[in-house]
């Protein structure tokens, strides 16, 4: 330990000798380190750190699986209710659904995100809370009782400022009055990873339709129980459901995924998976290449204190006791390192907690420090250390002690060295690795940005707006989009102005069961499932998608005329091949709808969709409060938002704008490599598309909470 101690001494004394390369040499470490920090707190935060539950290892989630191709997609009440009774497979099965929704405390409103889920939602995880209690089974067992809220601990902190005194307060929900019951545990932010709640309330078990799925079920194994058995009870679950409700369940399984496989959405899990380890790829790459450029400076360093290294052999030093010491230093250099590139992580981090990707649903990630990570960072530092470290140990410590005694051997004896040549070679064959990767990605993200994506982006603002929220009923939602339309349009610069409850690459997706007049369905393949939006007239006009046949939807096309819809080029060719669509009718629920017009294919979900089908419906004709608005205008986008928003304040000044970019920037965002299927959820069932069915009151879970028409 005494030599251990010498040692460290001299080689900070070596180190403070040349001030400026230890800097060098510190900060190239460091971000060499740094790198691969953040890289695995990326893999560490979606595949590796466990939920903070009870026993995750035997949670399990369950998905709805249709005959039409759509996989992983939510589950419906009734189904969920069926679920429950496989109690020799599960111990417990539970549900949630995220939710928008309106928060007023002290006179003011915030429009954040939640979660319904079933009353044993939180026993079947085994989460205690915070403060106060949970949700009893007469909160949950019927409707029309007084609404009840569990608070997530950080809302309970930024709007409660960690106020005891909440418990049994009221605070106003969706313009109601709700009591706040409990706090969740700080480190519980739900299931899903990249959500986030901010509070939880129950979900009611009155009125569920069958058909109406809309849930994410998870579900707990009874010790004993593998996953193969579960799957297996399932199986004969969605038989027997196909055969007793064939108009919801027809062509419909269940599928059944671990919870280590399906924490992220198994939509995404592949293309996020694969970034994060091109990233950690690239990471161990970048701090290779530092390291052989260290290795390079301290052999250049060994070089010159080759009289000091002959005196020491001289006085009776081992080589073992040289090589300690050049170690020595080389750790006490990786360990500086290795802090100064936490601490960099660390930074970066709380820089990426802030970033707000634009999605309709708020994105969360927890790419925090934990004990994993600064593990791995560790071994990290130590293994760099060894690796830059051990090479000028080993060629300084080998050298003849009478050359090294002898004035101007150390340069001759640095031009004899094959380790230069090959530290240099390493330097440039990892650089140029980098460079090629480098290279590639520069001229993927520019073939990308090349990709037609079906529409115009340039020159279009948009925000999102949520009346349901406020209380608006369909009628009165209808006539603040009209008045609101009606402002926009009449400023000066605006060319188009247009609504839509959901945009390309939004990160949801909203189905429909749909298909062509005199359709029967199949046993086993069911109808087709059609993604779809509710869209205002001058949508395809705003975003300059052409309309290829047919007409656009106009003011007249309302509640009391003929129910109308817009396919794309997709749709109409595979229902209609060789034939014109405009004319044709299409059946869901009961109800037939007539082709107005068929647009233009385009992108919807990412850039590397293939084509798929997709229908329109006009807004007049539905029920949406929850809507987009698009303005097309000239200038600068930043006044135009502003206009927007100063049109919105004179209508309604409670009424919250959330999403508020330009259509550029939320294109930009399709960019992103690991984007993917987040949130899919569908309802298969007569009814008419109406305000929660489409709107973030309930589109969260609900996204795409497909409805029929």
């Amino acid at each position: 330990m005494h030599d251990l101690w010498k040692d460290l001494t001299f080689g900070s004394r070596m180190l403070l000798k040349s001030p400026a390369v230890a800097i060098a040499l510190l900060v190239t470490l460091a971000f060499g380190i740094a790198a691969n920090c953040l890289a695995f707190s990326l893999i560490n935060s979606f595949f590796i750190r466990p939920l903070p539950i009870q026993e995750p290892e035997q949670l399990v989630r369950i998905y709805s699986s249709f005959a039409s191709g759509h996989q992983y997609f939510t589950v419906s009440y009734a189904d969920y209710a069926d679920m429950r009774q496989l109690s020799a497979v599960f111990s417990g099965v539970i549900v949630d659904e995220p939710v928008a929704a309106s928060l007023g405390v002290r006179g003011a409103s915030e429009r954040l995100w939640g979660s319904r889920v079933s009353g044993d939602y939180f026993s079947v995880l085994g989460v205690r809370p915070a403060h106060g209690r949970f949700f009893s089974p007469e909160e949950t067992s019927k409707s029309g009782g007084d609404p009840v809220a569990v608070l997530s601990y950080g809302l309970w902190q930024r709007r409660f400022l960690a106020s005891p005194n909440v418990l049994g307060n009221t605070v106003i929900l969706n313009g109601k009055p709700c009591t706040v019951i409990g706090v969740v545990p700080r480190d519980f932010h739900g299931t899903h990873i990249g959500l986030s709640p901010e509070l939880w309330l129950p979900v009611q078990m009155e009125g569920r339709d069958r058909g109406a799925r809309q849930y994410f079920v998870t579900g707990r194994l009874r010790p004993g129980i593998t996953v193969d058995q579960a799957r297996a009870a399932l199986d004969v679950l969605a038989h027997r459901l196909q055969q007793s409700y064939p108009d919801t369940n027809q062509g419909i399984r269940f599928k059944l995924l671990p919870e280590t496989k399906s924490r992220v959405h198994p939509v995404a899990r592949g293309g996020i998976l694969g970034f994060s380890g091109t990233l950690l790829a690239v990471a161990v790459l970048v701090l290779g290449v530092a390291c052989a450029n260290i290795a390079g400076i301290l052999l250049v360093r060994a070089a010159s204190r080759r009289k000091e290294i002959g005196a020491r052999l001289a006085l009776g030093a081992t080589r073992g006791r040289i090589i300690r010491q050049f170690l020595t230093e080389s750790a006490l250099l990786s360990l500086l390192g290795g802090g100064l590139g936490l601490i960099l992580a660390w930074a970066v981090t709380k820089v990426l907690g802030t970033v707000h990707f634009p999605t309709r649903v708020p994105l969360y990630f927890d790419v925090g420090l934990d004990m994993r990570v600064l593990g791995f960072s560790f071994l990290v530092t130590v293994s760099a250390g060894i690796l830059f470290g051990l090479t000028p140990a080993l060629e300084a410590s080998k050298s003849d002690l009478v050359n090294m005694l002898k004035e101007g051997e150390a340069a001759a004896g640095w031009r004899r060295s094959r380790l230069r040549p090959a530290l240099v070679a390493a330097q440039v064959a990892l650089s140029t690795m980098l460079l090629i990767g480098a290279g590639l990605f520069l001229r993927s993200l520019q073939n990308a940005r090349r990709v037609d994506v079906g529409f115009d982006p340039e020159g279009v603002v948009r925000t999102s707006l949520d009346l349901g929220l406020q209380g608006y009923r369909a009628a009165e939602a209808r006539q603040f989009w009209r008045h609101l339309v009606e402002r926009l349009t009449a400023l000066p610069g605006t060319q188009s102005v247009s609504l839509a409850s959901a945009l390309p690459f939004e990160l949801n997706i909203t189905t429909m069961n749909l298909a062509p007049q005199g359709y029967q369905a199949s046993r086993d393949g069911g109808w087709p499932s059609i993604e779809f939006a509710v869209v205002h007239p001058d949508y395809f006009r705003t975003l300059r998608i052409p309309l290829l046949e047919g007409r656009d939807f106009t003011a007249r096309d309302t509640e009391f005329s003929p129910p109308v819809i817009i396919v794309n080029e997709v749709l109409a060719r595979q229902f209609w091949p060789g034939t014109s669509a405009v004319g044709k009718r299409v059946t869901t629920g009961g109800r037939l709808l007539e082709v107005a017009g068929v647009a233009r294919r385009g992108k919807h979900l990412t850039l590397g969709e293939q084509p798929k089908p997709f229908v329109y419906f006009p807004l007049g004709q539905s029920d949406a409060p929850a809507m987009t608005v698009l303005v097309r205008a000239a200038g600068a986008p930043a006044k135009a938002l502003q206009e927007v928003r100063d049109a919105v304040r004179a209508m309604d000044n409670t009424v919250p704008l959330y999403n508020v970019t330009t259509m550029s920037e939320h294109v930009n965002f399709a960019l992103f490599p690991a984007q993917g299927r987040s949130r899919s959820t569908q309802r298969c069932g007569p009814g008419r598309l109406n305000a929660h069915d489409v709107g973030p009151l309930r589109d969260v879970g609900s996204h795409g909470r497909a409805t029929n028409i």
